[in-house]
C-alpha cells in the first residue's frame, strides 16, 4: 500500500480547516500562528537588532534637559566673550609695555584709553569721535595710535570736557606730513637707512608724495613720522606701509610713492591718545 507524505496530509488539514465555518475555526487560529511564527523568531529578532543598529530611536528631551543646554549655551558665551575681552586688554597692555618703553628713553609720556563712540566718513576722510577730553588731559594736536606705534591720527581743533575728534592721518584736512622710509629688512637694525618722503592725503584713503626712482624704497617698507609740525611723542611713529612707486610721466627721474595707512579707521574700536607733555588732565 503506496504512503502519503507528510506534507501532503498538512495541506489536506489546512484546506479542510479553511472549508470550516469561522467561528469554529477562530479560536484554533492565535495559537497556530504562535506555533507557526516559533522558527522564524530568530531571523525576525536579527532585522530589529539590524534596523535598531542602522537608525538608532531618537531620544526625546525632557523640559529639564533643555534648559540644561540653555544654560550650556549661555556660558559658553559668556566664556567667549570674556576670551576676546582678555585679548583686547592683552593688545591694550602691550601698547602701553611699547609706548612705556619709549618713553624711558624719550621723556615722560603720558597716556589716556580711548573708547570710539562713533565714526563719520565723508569726502574729506575719516574722523572718529572719543569718549576723552579735556577732563583726561586731551588737547588739540594730540596723537591717537594702536598697537604701540601704528598712528590712527590727531586730535581736531575742537576738544569737548569729556569727548574730541580724531582726525585720520588720511583725512585731507590733516595736511602734508612729513616723514622717513625704513626698508623693510631694516626695522631691527640699529642705523637703518632712511628716505625723506613728503605724504599728502589723497581721495582714496591712502598718502601719495614725490620720491627719487633711484632711492632704495621698495613696495613693503615702512613710513614712520618725522615732522616738526607734529608732537614730539609722534616722532617715528608709524605711518604706513609703501604700496607702490610709480614713474611720473611729466618727470621721468621722478616717482610717485603711495603709502597705505597702518591703522583702517573703520576697524578702531580702542586707542590710546599721547598726551603732549604741556597737557595736564
Amino acid at each position: 500500500m503506496r504512503r502519503i507524505p507528510p506534507i501532503a496530509l498538512v495541506v489536506a488539514f489546512v484546506v479542510m480547516l479553511g472549508l470550516l465555518p469561522t467561528r469554529w475555526i477562530a479560536p484554533l487560529t492565535g495559537d497556530l500562528s504562535s506555533i507557526l511564527w516559533v522558527p522564524l523568531s530568530p531571523i525576525a529578532h536579527g532585522a530589529t537588532a539590524m534596523r535598531l543598529w542602522l537608525r538608532p530611536p531618537k531620544v526625546t528631551t525632557t523640559e529639564g534637559d533643555g534648559s540644561i543646554s540653555a544654560d550650556r549655551d549661555y556660558y559658553r558665551g559668556l566664556w567667549h566673550a570674556e576670551q576676546i575681552r582678555v585679548q583686547e586688554l592683552e593688545k591694550k597692555l602691550s601698547a602701553y609695555e611699547v609706548i612705556s618703553g619709549a618713553s624711558k628713553r624719550a621723556g615722560a609720556v603720558r597716556l589716556a584709553a580711548a573708547n570710539v563712540l562713533s565714526r563719520t566718513t565723508g569726502a574729506g576722510g575719516a574722523a572718529l569721535k572719543l569718549n576723552v577730553g579735556t577732563q583726561q588731559g586731551i588737547s588739540a594736536g594730540d596723537v591717537a595710535i594702536v598697537d604701540g606705534d601704528a598712528i590712527v591720527g590727531r586730535i581736531a581743533a575742537e576738544v569737548g570736557a569729556v569727548s574730541s575728534t580724531v582726525i585720520s592721518i588720511a583725512n585731507r584736512s590733516i595736511g602734508r606730513i612729513d616723514g622717513y622710509i625704513v626698508p623693510a629688512d631694516q626695522e631691527k637694525s640699529k642705523r637703518p637707512q632712511s628716505i625723506v618722503v613728503q605724504l599728502m592725503p589723497d581721495a582714496k584713503g591712502n598718502l601719495r608724495g614725490d620720491i627719487d626712482l633711484g632711492s632704495a624704497a621698495r613696495p613693503g617698507d615702512v613710513v614712520r613720522v618725522k615732522d616738526p609740525g607734529w608732537p614730539d611723542g609722534a616722532q617715528g611713529m608709524r605711518l604706513g606701509v609703501v604700496m607702490e612707486i610709480k614713474r611720473k610721466d611729466e618727470q621721468p627721474l621722478r616717482g610717485e610713492i603711495v603709502v597705505r595707512p597702518a591703522v583702517d579707521p573703520n576697524m578702531v574700536g580702542e586707542l590710546v591718545v599721547k598726551l603732549s607733555q604741556s597737557s595736564q588732565p
